[in-house]
């Protein structure tokens, strides 16, 4: 659609109203001051609150439940293969760093450390990686997907783990060893 616009000297002149990205030059002086003017509207300040900064990042409800499926998991996975280093014979940890771990405090001691440092470690990176993504997207839509294989793929690899750790617990219990509630 175009339109028709008087000049300085009363000649009309026509114009593209079909572009709303052209910027006219204004009180700025450049389409680039425009330019910098409207994006500093657009980001949000200390001011604005949580909200704003939550928009900004994707953040959602998944980074709250992601954590909540890391942490229900990897405990799941301590806590079943606490139970089978204290309590059946012939069980060890596979993981070397995590054996000597065990070795220099303790199992429990260990596995609080060990299970805290994953959990800090995998939410730092997740985090991050959606904040990069966010800021490099303007829109944040890939933030949720990264935050999904960021917490979902662990969680997934701890719950097969635990579910192995559990049927390790069965057969050594199948087996006679005694386990001391």
């Amino acid at each position: 659609m175009s339109t028709q616009r008087a000049d300085s000297d009363g000649d009309a002149e026509p114009v593209d109203c079909r572009r709303r990205d052209r910027y006219v030059l204004g009180e700025t002086g450049s389409a680039a001051g425009r330019q910098s003017e409207r994006r500093r509207q657009s980001t949000p300040t200390a001011s604005s609150g949580s909200a704003a900064s939550s928009a900004r990042y994707g953040r959602s409800t998944l980074s709250v439940s992601g954590l909540a499926l890391l942490t229900v998991t990897k405990l799941s996975d301590a806590l079943t293969t606490g139970i089978g280093l204290v309590h059946l014979p012939g069980v060890y940890e596979a993981n070397p760093v995590v054996a000597s771990l065990f070795r220099e405090v303790g199992v429990t001691i260990g596995l609080a450390v060990a299970s805290a440092a994953i959990i800090a470690g995998v939410t730092l990176v997740v985090e991050i990686s959606s904040v990069l993504v966010s800021v490099r997207r303007r829109d944040g839509h890939l933030a949720p997907v990264v935050r999904l294989v960021g917490y979902g793929v662990p969680s997934v690899c701890f719950a097969i783990v635990s579910i192995h750790n559990a049927g390790v617990l069965v057969s050594g219990l199948q087996m006679g060893a005694a386990v001391p509630w």
